[in-house]
C-alpha cells in the first residue's frame, strides 16, 4: 500500500509511506527557498515520488491533514509580510473600536458565511481537492481529510518505538481545526480520544508565540530564540515576570481542562501592560517558567485521568526542548517519545499512518504501522550531480576542489585544524533539526567557533546556544541521562556531565549548561558516526558542535547547488559535499 500524506499549513510536508514504514518526507521549503512556504507542496510531492521510484498512479491513497486548509498566498503573506502580521495580530496598545463592519464580520463567521479574519482566504473543499487531483491525475474518492489533532496524535503513537503497548499520547499546539490541545489512550492500532481543548480560550502555544512577538521577534517561528534567552534572567526578575504572566494566563482545571486567557483584551496589548518595566529576558525567562509549569501540570493530570506510563507527545508546543526535559524527569514517566520536528510539518507523516490503517481496515488485513526510525527521508546526494555542479560553475577556479580517499577522515582533520566544516552528504533530514546530513561542524572545546559561526556565518543571535552531537557509545560521559532515554532527533534538553563538560563548552548552554543533544547510533547514520569517531581519534573528545547547514532566516540548504550558493555566500572555509571537499583560497 502507498499512502501520501500531506500537511499545506506552514512549512507545507508531504510524506510517503509504503507497506507502514515512511520511507520519504520533506518539506516544501527545501525547493522553493522560502522559510516555511505554505500551500500545497507540490514540488515536495514530485521529488518523494522520483526519489522513491514511483509513480503518481501508483498511490492508493492521499491524506490530507486538517479539515479545511488556506490559501498558500494568505499564510505567506502573515509568515513574510511583517507590516500584515503586525495588524493580523493586533499588534498595538490601543483598543480599537468595535464598529459596524468588526460586528458584521464576527457574526457573519458565527453563521459561517464569512471568516473571523479579515483578508483569511478558506479554500473550499473544491479548490483544495483541485489541487491534488489536477497534479496527480487522480480522482477525489483516493483523497481523504483528516482532524489536525488526530494527525499529531498519530505521528506521536505510531511512530514512537513502543511495539503497540498502551501509551499516554497528548498533542499541544497553537491552533488546529478548533484544538489546541488533546489527550488520548493509544493501543495496538487503536487511538482513543479522551478529552480536547478548545483553541478559543487560548493555547499554551498562543500564549507562547504572543510574548515572542512582544519581544520583538516573528510569531510562530522565533519561539525557540526566546527559549534559549530564558536561562539568562536573574531569577528574582523571572519570578515576577512569571507571576504578572501567571495571571493573565494559565489552565483551568475543569473537565475537559483548557488553556485560557484570564484577563480579556486584545492579547498584545494585555501582554504589554502585565510586564510593563520587566526587563526583556525576564520576560523570556518569566514565559518559559509558565509554559513549563502548565504542561506539567497538565500532562500529570491527563496522567491522573487517563493512566499511562508511556508517553507519546505530538505538536508545536512539544519542541520546547526544555520543558520536554521536565517531562522526561518525572517520576512517572517510564518512556517517552517527542516526535521529531513536532510542528504541522509532522502532520503529513500522521495523516499517512492514519490513512493507512484506515486502509487497512477496510481491505481486512492487519495493519503494521512500523516506528519511525532514521530521519534522513529527503532526496539523497549524488555525487554525479555534484561533480557536474563543480564543472558548471568553474568551482576550481575560485576554491580548492579536491576528492579524498576518506572524506570522513578529512572532515575530522579540519575539524582539528580549521575548527569549522559544513557537510552536505546522504539523504537530507526530514524537519526543523540538522541531523548530521545537512549540518555545519565544529569543535565543540574551542569556545571561539561560537562567535566564528555566529557572526561570519549564521548571522545567529549572540544569546542562543549550538548543540552537540554525541557518539552513542559516549553519552553518559558528556550528558546526565538516567533513564537512558533515547535522543536521535534532537528533542530533548539535558543536564551535561560537569567531569567532561568543558570538552563540549561550545555546544551547551552558557546559563543553565544544557545541551538539546543529537546521540548518533552507528547504524542510523554511519557516516556521520564515522567523523565524530575520527575526531575523537585525534582529540579524545566523543562529540561535535553541530547547527543548521543554513544562513539565518533561510530553509536549510536541500540540493548540491543550494549547499555551494550558501558556502559562497557565508564564511565558511570548508565544504564538504558528497565525497567532494571544496574549500576558499
Amino acid at each position: 500500500m502507498i499512502v501520501l500524506g500531506i500537511s499545506e499549513t506552514h512549512c507545507a510536508t508531504a510524506a510517503i509511506l509504503r507497506d507502514g514504514a515512511i520511507v520519504g518526507c520533506a518539506s516544501e521549503e527545501r525547493f522553493t527557498r522560502l522559510k516555511n512556504d505554505a500551500g500545497y507542496p507540490r514540488l515536495a510531492v514530485e521529488a518523494l515520488l522520483r526519489d522513491a521510484g514511483l509513480e503518481a498512479s501508483q498511490i492508493d491513497l492521499v491524506a490530507l491533514a486538517g479539515r479545511r486548509a488556506y490559501a498558500r498566498e494568505w499564510m505567506n503573506r502573515v509568515l513574510h509580510d511583517g507590516e500584515y502580521a503586525r495588524q493580523y495580530y493586533g499588534v498595538r496598545l490601543d483598543e480599537p473600536r468595535a464598529g459596524l463592519g468588526r460586528r458584521a464580520r464576527k457574526l457573519g463567521a458565527r453563521l459561517g458565511l464569512t471568516d473571523p479574519a479579515q483578508g483569511k482566504f478558506t479554500l473550499s473543499e473544491s479548490e483544495r481537492l483541485g489541487l491534488v487531483t489536477d497534479h496527480l491525475r487522480i480522482g477525489t474518492e483516493r483523497i481523504v481529510t483528516l482532524d489536525h489533532h488526530a494527525c499529531h496524535a498519530a505521528a506521536a503513537y505510531f511512530g514512537a518505538p513502543f511495539d503497540g503497548a498502551p501509551a499516554l499520547v497528548l498533542t499541544n499546539d497553537n491552533s488546529g481545526d478548533g484544538l489546541c490541545a488533546t489527550a488520548s489512550s493509544a493501543g495496538g492500532t487503536a487511538l482513543e480520544r479522551r478529552e480536547a481543548a478548545p483553541s478559543a480560550p487560548g493555547s499554551l502555544g498562543s500564549f507562547y508565540s504572543f510574548v515572542t512577538l512582544l519581544l520583538g521577534m516573528k510569531f510562530g517561528e522565533h519561539e525557540y530564540k526566546v527559549m534559549g534567552l530564558a536561562p539568562y534572567a536573574p531569577a528574582r526578575a523571572v519570578e515576577r515576570a512569571a507571576a504578572a504572566l501567571g495571571d493573565i494566563f494559565g489552565l483551568d482545571e475543569a473537565t475537559p481542562a483548557r488553556f485560557a486567557w484570564r484577563r480579556r483584551g486584545a492579547r498584545y496589548r494585555v501582554l504589554a501592560e502585565a510586564t510593563l518595566g520587566a526587563r526583556f529576558d525576564a520576560i523570556a525567562g518569566g514565559a518559559q517558567q509558565v509554559v513549563e509549569e502548565t504542561l506539567l501540570r497538565w500532562a500529570r493530570l491527563m496522567r491522573q485521568r487517563y493512566g499511562g506510563d508511556r508517553l507519546a507527545l505530538g505538536g508545536g508546543v512539544f519542541m520546547n526542548v526544555k520543558a520536554n526535559m521536565l517531562l522526561a524527569g518525572e517520576d512517572w514517566v517510564r518512556e517517552l517519545f517527542v516526535f521529531p520536528s513536532c510542528g504541522d510539518e509532522s502532520n503529513a507523516i500522521g495523516a499517512a499512518y492514519l490513512a493507512y490503517v484506515d486502509l487497512c481496515a477496510r481491505a481486512g488485513v492487519p495493519a503494521k504501522p512500523a516506528p519511525l526510525g532514521p530521519a534522513y527521508l529527503g532526496p539523497s546526494i549524488d555525487d554525479a550531480e555534484v561533480e557536474a555542479l563543480i564543472r558548471t560553475r568553474d568551482l576550481a577556479a575560485r576554491h580548492r576542489v579536491s576528492e579524498p580517499g576518506r572524506i570522513e577522515d578529512r572532515i575530522a582533520e579540519l575539524l582539528v585544524s580549521d575548527g569549522v566544516v559544513a557537510r552536505c552528504a546522504g539523504r537530507m533530514e526530514f524537519g526543523a533539526r540538522a541531523l548530521g546530513n545537512r549540518s555545519i561542524l565544529a569543535n565543540p572545546s574551542d569556545h571561539r567557533v561560537v562567535r566564528v559561526i555566529n557572526h561570519m556565518i549564521k548571522n545567529r543571535d549572540f544569546w542562543m546556544p549550538f548543540a552537540p552531537s554525541v557518539l552513542g557509545e559516549r553519552e553518559g560521559e558528556y550528558l546526565q541521562n538516567p533513564k537512558g532515554l533515547a535522543s536521535p532527533y534532537m528533542m530533548l534538553a539535558f543536564p551535561t556531565n560537569p567531569k567532561r563538560r568543558d570538552e563540549i563548552v561550545a555546544a551547551v548552554h552558557p546559563q543553565d549548561f544544557t545541551a538539546r543533544a543529537h546521540i548518533v547510533d552507528e547504524g542510523w547514520n554511519p557516516g556521520y558516526h564515522r567523523v565524530i569517531r575520527e575526531f575523537e581519534g585525534r582529540t579524545g573528545i566523543g562529540a561535535v558542535l553541530n547547527t543548521s547547514f543554513n544562513l539565518h532566516g533561510e530553509p536549510l540548504v536541500g540540493s548540491p547547488a543550494d549547499a555551494v550558493d550558501t558556502f559562497e555566500r557565508s564564511g565558511l572555509p570548508h565544504l564538504a559535499l558528497g565525497r567532494f571537499l571544496i574549500s576558499k583560497r
